[in-house]
Parts: structure tokens; C-alpha cells; sequence
């Protein structure tokens, strides 16, 4: 069994964007630690960064200065395929609107992630069954 010191780890992340040929300073050092397992809340005002920052961790954007570790992997400039393959083993998303597919019922919407990381069918069916039962949605 692999202990990393800290799941994710962010040292002096900076995120600019180019506005009518100036630079716009959005994430400015940016340091984070967070444990495997533990819950984290970003909280901030409007136009503070946190989007910016959640897709950073998320690995839906890169970031320009800096250094992003998941799970003891520096994260920079990955191909699509490998930043897909990070997603799908370490991190997860909750949105703020559902995002549901709307052709597939509520627990094959649980248990898409699931197809992903193959799980059979049987078992992630069972699965996703318990997981909604917990929050209360099984009906």
C-alpha cells in the first residue's frame, strides 16, 4: 500500500489570463494541502478565483507557475488521455447544476464512473443502487 503525504498538494500555483493584451493575475501562489479523504470547502467572493482553482485541481485547465501533485504525480501539461485517466482514479465531481444524462435513469447516472473504471455491470449496479440509498434517492 502506497501513503502519499498529502493526496493533493498545490506550492505557489499562479494562474494568469490574457485580457485585451494585458495579463489578468487570477491565482496568485496559491499553497493547499489536503489529505486522502478529507473534505475540503473553496469559498470566496465573485471573480476571487475558485472556479479557476477547482478546474486547476480538476485538471480541466493548466496553471503557469508552480507545482500540482496528485497522489505523489506532478500535474503539468498532461496529454488528454492522461489527465482523463487521473480523473477517473482520484478525483471526483460534484456540479453545481446536475449535469445528469438526461437518456439514462438516476442509477445509471451513479454508475457511469463506475463503467469507467470497469467495473462489471452486475456490481456497479448494486453499488450505485447502495450509494443512492444512502442519500436517501433509492426510490
Amino acid at each position: 500500500m502506497i501513503v502519499y503525504t498529502h493526496m493533493i498538494q498545490l506550492q505557489d500555483i499562479h494562474k494568469y489570463y490574457a485580457v485585451a493584451h494585458n495579463k489578468l493575475h487570477v491565482l496568485k501562489g496559491i499553497n493547499l494541502q489536503i489529505q486522502e479523504g478529507e473534505l475540503v470547502s473553496i469559498m470566496g467572493s465573485s471573480g476571487s478565483g475558485k472556479s479557476t482553482l477547482l478546474n486547476i485541481l480538476g485538471i480541466l485547465d493548466d496553471y503557469d507557475k508552480g507545482l500540482y501533485t496528485l497522489a505523489g504525480t506532478p500535474i503539468h501539461n498532461l496529454s488528454q488521455a492522461k489527465a482523463a485517466y487521473y480523473r477517473n482514479k482520484f478525483l471526483g465531481f460534484v456540479f453545481q447544476s446536475f449535469n445528469l444524462l438526461t437518456f439514462k435513469n438516476a442509477m445509471e447516472n451513479v454508475a457511469l464512473p463506475l463503467y469507467y473504471q470497469k467495473v462489471g455491470r452486475k456490481e456497479r449496479n448494486k453499488l450505485a443502487m447502495e450509494y443512492l440509498d444512502r442519500v436517501g434517492l433509492k426510490e
